[in-house]
């Protein structure tokens, strides 16, 4: 069972691997460049909040790499932001601010248009949805807590323990991270950077750091519903399409591996779940 993307939902008995590596049980490797595996050989295909990370015209290529290392037979499983929930919930909060003057209606307003804007447009770690979240209170925080789930529910509570102190906690954890690698490279880093400070306007170093972050990962490049998601899986190869739950699934002892559900909290509930196989005249 591979495990694409996986960021830090991975399960022992997975193959995991992702662009970055934060546990030895994850193998880093830069998945647009192709999955490094022989053909046919994983029964399953999992990827969760991957490709809508994945620019439009390589998300075809994506796919077609999953295909390719699945077993006749094997399943794939993607979850990802669904536009259609989107788009439907904002235009069920537009239409209460429209008829009701009424803070909590407008605050979830706020909120479903992040959810379909900010993670395009942000040219910093979190956007506006972090800064929303660690407000020290929020008026529509169940609403929210029920769109987002068990992440959410994890921001909300540090902020609560802490205070209002995420971006320290996010430094430091960045550190932790990143700190073998910083120290290999430290001495090549500064003379780079001093490099680039003098070769460049204060607007270039803008625009060259907004441009690392945009080309970072964390940017949606495109969004899918059922029948987007199905045309692209059918389009590779894949045949039955089926839109799952995040606890159904075609995936033996699927619930076990919490990776869609962690303690009885969906990570992403209102994510679009959708399996599909490669049968076996498709080899």
């Amino acid at each position: 069972m591979l495990n694409v993307g996986c960021g830090n939902k991975f399960h022992k008995a997975w193959v995991n691997i992702d662009m970055v590596s934060y546990h030895p049980d994850v193998i880093e490797y830069n998945i647009l460049a192709g999955l490094p595996f022989p053909s046919d050989t994983f029964d399953v295909v999992y990827h969760s909040q991957v490709l809508e990370h994945i620019p439009k015209h390589q998300a075809a290529g994506f796919i077609a790499e999953c295909f390719r290392v699945l077993k006749p037979n094997g399943i794939i499983r993607v979850v990802l932001p669904n536009l259609e929930n989107i788009v439907e919930e904002y235009q069920k909060c537009l239409q209460q601010c429209l008829t009701d003057n009424n803070p909590l209606a407008e605050a979830n307003y706020e909120w479903v248009l992040l959810e379909m804007y900010d993670q395009t447009v942000r040219n910093r770690p979190g956007g506006d949805m972090a800064m929303y979240l660690e407000k020290a209170e929020l008026l529509n925080e169940a609403y929210v807590l029920d769109r987002i789930g068990y992440v959410g529910r994890s921001i909300r509570a540090e902020v609560a323990r802490r205070g209002n102190s995420r971006n320290e906690q996010l430094e430091a954890s960045a550190w932790a991270r990143y700190a073998q690698k910083i120290q290999r490279n430290l001495t090549y880093r500064k003379i780079r950077q001093w490099l680039l400070n003098v070769l460049l306007t204060p607007e270039e170093t803008l625009c060259l750091q907004t441009g690392r972050f945009r080309r970072g990962g964390e940017i949606h490049y495109w969004m899918y519903d059922r029948f987007s998601l199905s045309k692209l899986l059918t389009n590779t190869g894949f045949s039955e399409p089926l839109v799952k739950s995040s606890l159904e699934s075609d995936i033996p002892n699927w619930a076990t591996y919490e990776l869609d559900v962690k303690q009885e909290h969906v990570y992403d509930p209102t994510s679009l779940f959708m399996e599909a196989k490669k049968t076996a005249y498709n080899t």
